[in-house]
């Protein structure tokens, strides 16, 4: 690249957003420094949602196929009120969905 530094660009967090830039600038031959405050990498709260994007995503970065082998695939979201514990909306997540979007909604 033409002018650009050749500092390793910094990333500040190991979650998925740091270490897919991490790969993505690998990928690129771009040097970066990981910088995590986390003994060890792992899972950490509840879990995460994954629209169809990331899955875009994840085949970018060539991981997209053992993201897929790891999710967990829902065919229905259901919006709550917190409050009443009435059902607010939902949206069917099946074939259709898949079809549309290219790719599946996993958590």
């Amino acid at each position: 690249m033409a002018g650009a530094s050749t500092q390793p660009v910094l990333i500040a967090g190991g979650g998925i957003g740091g270490l897919a830039v991490a790969l993505g600038l690998a990928q690129k031959g771009i040097r970066s420094i990981l910088l995590e405050k986390a003994a060890a990498l792992g899972e950490i709260g509840a879990g995460i949602q994954l629209g169809p994007n990331a899955f875009h995503a994840f085949d970018y970065l060539g991981v997209g196929e053992a993201a897929r082998n790891m999710a967990v695939y829902v065919d229905h979201l259901r919006l709550m009120d917190a409050m009443t514990a009435k059902e607010i909306c939902h949206v069917d997540l099946g074939e259709a969905f898949r079809g549309r979007f290219g790719n599946p909604y996993a958590v």
